[in-house]
């Protein structure tokens, strides 16, 4: 099965914890699964940041969610658009993923910056 439909399915199959402004990657088959849940994340980039969702949570308001900077956090800190990576979610989550660490992840967030 691809995918994009497996994803879909667990949706429809309500494994996500997030809300529906929370959609399905671009290239999907890129991200990691979660080790918890064993889900792709879904994504959300708003005017303020980027953020996941899988389905580890308590619900679709209080789940686990790995962020990024938006673009006018970079621009903000560092006054130049050419530093911003529109890539840094996917990499904040498959570095999240890959760490060696205990995975008993609770409600919450992790961010990791550019800086």
């Amino acid at each position: 099965m691809d995918t994009i439909r497996k994803i879909k399915i667990d949706i429809i199959e309500g494994r996500y914890k997030a809300i529906s402004a929370y959609k399905i990657p671009k290239d999907p088959d890129n991200w990691y699964n979660c080790p918890n849940c064993n889900l792709k994340p879904l994504v959300w980039e708003f005017d303020n940041g980027r953020s996941t969702a899988c389905g580890c949570g308590e619900n679709l308001y209080h789940h686990f969610s790995i962020k990024a900077d938006s673009i006018m956090d970079i621009f903000r800190r560092d006054w130049d658009f050419s530093k911003y990576d529109s890539d840094q979610l996917r990499g904040n989550w498959n570095n999240w993923v890959g760490l060696e660490i205990d995975r008993q992840v609770k409600c919450g967030e992790i961010l990791v910056s550019s800086e």
